[in-house]
């Protein structure tokens, strides 16, 4: 996928509009801005630099999400990021300009006041991006917990003498996310590394760390407060 984006959006900057429904969606909403939030990750680890526009409302939990670099109508995004957008993200269909359309599922979220955006965040990136969803206030409080499970263990792998990251699970993570942004194919590959015997605590560390700067969940928040 992002071979097609490098090919087809041409030089400089990949813009990139998100349109988030307005039909008070805002579980749908959210992950629109979530996946252009990780596309916009994995392009500029490959060294390009990304500008992201939103259309429709905003969301409570996007506080997680990384800021747009200009909001409104398209024709005004594409006026105030310097030319018409690369790459469309969209719950529907969308006939607006633009090379390529990632076409995101819809995802059914509970209220989300009161909950963690990190782990909504991480229900939602559990899930390939262009399959609907349905999830629970409950997984999301477990994904809470999991998050916390994951901050210790990787504070934990920070104590130990840094190691290379092991070459085949680079090249895995970077395969599912250049293919199909899998992020949850990442997430798979996070679980099996946590009780690999045969990979040392400071590779795994930085695994961790190299992978959650397109995850975004504050993986490495607590190295240094143990």
């Amino acid at each position: 996928m992002l071979r097609i984006v490098d090919e087809l959006a041409g030089p400089g900057p990949l813009r990139v509009h998100a349109h988030a429904p307005a039909d008070n969606d805002p579980g749908t909403a959210l992950r629109v801005l979530l996946t252009a939030d990780v596309l916009a990750r994995v392009v500029e680890m490959r060294g390009r630099a990304v500008l992201i526009g939103w259309t429709g409302p905003k969301t409570e939990a996007a506080a997680a999400i990384r800021p747009p670099d200009a909001e409104g109508e398209p024709a005004r995004i594409a006026q105030e990021l310097g030319g018409p957008p690369g790459v469309q993200l969209t719950s529907g269909m969308y006939e607006g300009a633009g090379v390529a359309c990632l076409q995101i599922g819809r995802a059914a979220l509970p209220p989300l006041q009161g909950l963690d955006p990190l782990a909504v965040r991480l229900v939602l990136l559990s899930h390939p991006y262009e399959e609907p969803v349905s999830i629970t206030a409950e997984e999301i409080a477990e994904a809470g917990h999991a998050l916390a499970r994951w901050r210790r263990a990787v504070a934990a792998w920070a104590e130990h003498p840094s190691k290379p990251i092991p070459a085949d699970l680079k090249s895995t993570a970077r395969t599912a996310l250049d293919h199909r942004l899998d992020t949850s194919a990442v997430l798979r590959l996070l679980h099996a590394l946590a009780t690999a015997d045969d990979v040392p605590e400071g590779a795994k560390f930085e695994t961790v760390a190299h992978l959650d700067r397109v995850l975004g969940l504050e993986l490495v928040r607590e190295v240094g407060l143990v």
